[in-house]
């Protein structure tokens, strides 16, 4: 009796290990099932909301600076009436003055349609309210104009006119703002939502492996295929969420550092001046003329010509420089360890290197050119005042004839006549 005891107990002693080892191996091969459903279902939810934010954000921001380029032109285009003596030349300006009011309307509406926060919201009420302040005060401007009042309507633009607008890129600027913070919000909780993700794909994976342990050689074997198969989905993954920070500092369609890449490395050339007393040089690029292509062959057209002249700038830069495109036909390029003249030569390189662009579509020929604002950093100032002075600057281009370098603080040099569309 006792001798047959083993016998009869090693048949159900053998069932009670295959019960345990496909026990096992079924709770491992679940666990890596749920723990690769989780990682791609995570990755696939966040770089679905990082591409629906980058889009949305880029967006909002691209009209809010388009709408801004937009008001400057227009009160460019208000002074510009008030000079003209000529009726027929007045005319035109206004209907050029007229078709910016209507491309103004449209960035506007399609900013509407696209939602906006409760901060966006609050923002944008204080601005609706000081554009309809704003356009009474272009109007009446326009009416003296018109009515060949020239010096009336100087006046009244300078002192109603302006201070109405500088509020109003105040508020733009405010606009922006509000972007950049949800910005910040979301990424913050897409970091906290991966950190959580993190932490149940750990503890699934150490579950695992525990199982692994017990189980026999078998399933150890095959948890380890398991195991190599989720380093090969936790590469795909490293490799992906490389690509959206990429993405997240890059220009989609230039590949230059975007406006954000550049405001983050704007604050450190700042701080070197301020703590080494380093000589860094701002170059704020706005091209002349561009919306004529855009006008006559396409955005397609004007994409691909914005990738040449992103090219030219290229050559003009070293290592260490920033450049970037800010939005639009802007862009702004930060030469490190450079001083104002030697800053001045490449700026006026880069303004005849576009010049000499001939960029041919539909059978069309087109050439345009670049106001470049040039402003040397200093200790007093921080990020947003150098991009302010910077961009002003190249409104003073602008203002002053197009297709110049403007120097912050010089008198202005008048380059050869151009063409003055934009």
């Amino acid at each position: 009796m006792n001798a047959r005891l083993p016998l009869a107990q090693t048949p159900n002693g053998a069932a009670g290990t295959q019960r345990i080892i496909a026990i096992g191996f079924a709770v491992v091969l679940v666990l890596m099932a749920v723990l690769a459903g989780l990682g791609l279902v995570h990755m696939a939810s966040l770089k679905s909301r990082m591409a629906h934010l980058l889009a949305e954000t880029s967006f909002k921001t691209e009209s809010v600076y388009t709408m801004s380029r937009i008001s400057r032109e227009r009160f460019a285009s208000l002074g510009l009436m008030a000079m003209l003596d000529d009726p027929i030349d007045r005319d035109e300006e206004y209907m050029h003055y007229l078709q910016q009011g209507s491309t103004f309307i449209r960035v506007r509406d399609r900013l509407i349609e696209a939602g906006m926060s409760p901060a966006e919201q609050a923002v944008w009420e204080r601005a609706r309210v000081l554009i309809r302040q704003d356009q009474l005060a272009h109007d009446a401007v326009v009416e003296l104009a018109l009515a060949g009042k020239g010096d009336a309507a100087r006046v009244r633009l300078l002192r109603e006119v302006r201070p109405l607008d500088a509020e109003l890129f105040a508020l733009f600027d405010a606009l922006v703002e509000v972007h950049r913070e949800a910005d910040r919000a979301a990424l913050e909780a897409a970091d906290a939502d991966y950190r959580r993700a993190a932490v149940t794909t750990i503890t699934l994976a150490v579950l695992a492996f525990v199982i692994g342990l017990v189980v026999a050689r078998m399933v150890a074997r095959r948890s380890h295929r398991a195991e190599s198969a989720l380093s090969l989905q936790s590469q795909a993954a490293l490799a992906a969420a490389e690509q959206l920070s990429w993405a997240a500092s890059h220009d989609s369609l230039t590949g230059l550092a975007n406006r954000r890449e550049a405001l983050r490395r704007l604050k450190l050339l700042v701080q070197e001046v301020q703590a080494q007393d380093a000589q860094h040089v701002l170059l704020y690029i706005d091209l002349d003329r561009f919306k004529i292509v855009n006008d006559r062959c396409g955005h397609l057209a004007g994409d691909e010509l914005l990738r040449q002249l992103a090219e030219v700038f290229t050559r003009h830069v070293r290592m260490g420089d920033l450049l970037a495109r800010l939005g639009g036909d802007e862009f702004l390029v930060a030469l490190t360890h450079c001083d104002t003249e030697k800053a001045a030569q490449i700026a006026e390189t880069i303004r005849d290197d576009v010049a000499r662009v001939d960029f041919s579509c539909e059978g069309q020929s087109f050439r345009v050119g670049a106001s470049i604002g040039l402003v040397h950093l200093k200790a007093d100032m921080d990020a947003a005042a150098a991009l302010k002075a910077v961009d002003t600057a190249c409104y003073r281009a602008k203002e002053n004839g197009r297709n110049m370098v403007h120097i912050a603080g010089e008198p202005t040099t008048h380059p050869p006549a151009v063409d003055g569309s934009r």
